[in-house]
């Protein structure tokens, strides 16, 4: 496993890259160097920043420790080819607006007996590949919880807003930090250049990347029924049914001006741990502007193909709220995927108070953040009109 805590490199790409060269022995980052664009345009915007030692040193260390896992990644393939063959069928993928139900269905999703779901430490650190045998063992849980307990001591209030542990179901937004094209990096730092990027035309080769990394995990490790989550897959429809032509993909749906307030309550607790952009109205108007664009295009994606929309169950939060064991039901029906007398007894058992016992905790102000219901009506016409009913 690469070094957990690597010296910081000074923010510059040529010097990155041979750092995870010399910290690896590897020189072949394969055939795919269209993740260099996301990172030439992520250095740009953190440099523009004139960013304070610690954040350089912190955003250093992060960005090294993606390219040594790709350098990793790329050997694993070329001395075991057999790893590219492996098939990632019918995914699950909750792809809702966050702050929307997306955390909560994807929890009460994963206690399907059926269900593999990557877990945040497989996302963050994913090499060496997971092995079944010390899969609630590994070394790396106990190292991300580190980091996750230092950021909690930060911004003690995200715990009641995100299971915040190294074994919790993780997010595909923390995989694709590995193409440096993720809303991870975006709510961590701010860094206005590459947030416009990331809202811009669809990103080339990031489903390659994620699906690369399904691989890796499910390589040697647990098998199961892939179920993964992440709003940011609104950005990019195509691209993900693109690369997953039988997914399932479950999308939930909420009055986007509390879940735009939501979420902006949770990014300035980011922020706050990073010491930079931490103003509320400017995180308010952050969100607004790209998840605005996830939501349009998204809608527009499905109006304009008929597989896509055929391939997505929506669902209200409010029935999310309502009667947890019917969403899911419904969603399992849908899809003509079994729901067993086991998993029924899962959702109506003690595990499901671990996935909704947040529910209640977190409260925000929507005008804190400079978010009002006409601005984002007028910015959301097509998906009010298709979907306003849900909420």
């Amino acid at each position: 496993m690469s070094n957990p805590n690597p010296a910081p490199v000074p923010l510059d790409e040529t010097l990155l890259l041979a750092a995870a060269e010399a910290a690896t022995g590897l020189q072949d980052w394969g055939d795919d160097l269209s993740f260099k664009t996301g990172l030439t345009i992520l250095l740009d915007s953190l440099n523009g920043l004139n960013p304070p030692p610690a954040l350089a040193a912190g955003a250093s260390m992060r960005i090294l420790g993606i390219l040594t896992a790709r350098l990793h990644l790329v050997d694993d393939e070329r001395k075991h080819p057999e790893v590219l063959d492996i098939k990632i069928e019918r995914p699950v993928v909750i792809i809702g607006l966050p702050r929307t139900g997306t955390t909560v269905t994807y929890d009460l999703l994963a206690l399907d007996p059926a269900s593999r779901y990557p877990r945040n430490w497989e996302w963050a650190m994913p090499w060496p590949a997971p092995e079944e045998a010390t899969f609630t063992t590994d070394s790396r849980i106990a190292m991300l919880d580190g980091i996750f307990a230092h950021l909690l001591a930060g911004a003690p209030d995200l715990a009641k807003i995100q299971d915040i542990t190294a074994s919790h179901a993780g997010e595909c937004n923390l995989g694709f930090t590995h193409h440096f094209a993720s809303t991870d990096l975006w709510a961590e730092w701010q860094v206005p250049e590459y947030t416009e990027w990331l809202r811009g035309p669809r990103i080339p080769n990031r489903y390659k990347t994620h699906k690369r990394l399904l691989q890796q995990f499910q390589w040697k490790g647990p098998k199961g029924r892939w179920t993964i989550k992440s709003p940011e897959h609104l950005l990019d429809l195509e691209g993900l049914i693109g690369t997953y032509p039988d997914a399932c993909l479950v999308w939930t749906h909420r009055d986007p001006v509390l879940a735009f307030s939501s979420l902006s309550s949770m990014v300035l607790q980011f922020r706050k741990v990073s010491g930079v952009g931490a103003d509320p109205k400017t995180i308010g108007r952050e969100i607004i502007d790209i998840w605005s664009v996830g939501l349009e295009r998204a809608t527009a994606s499905r109006a304009a193909d008929k597989n896509i929309d055929r391939a997505v169950i929506d669902i209200s939060h409010r029935d999310v709220i309502k009667d947890r064991v019917d969403v899911v039901r419904r969603i399992h029906d849908y899809f003509n995927l079994p729901f067993t007398p086991e998993f029924e007894q899962r959702l109506r058992g003690e595990a499901v108070e671990a996935a909704t016992g947040r529910l209640g905790l977190h409260s925000h102000v929507p005008a804190e953040f400079g978010i009002h219901a006409d601005e984002v009506r007028e910015r959301l016409p097509t998906y009010y009109q298709r979907f306003g009913e849900l909420f």
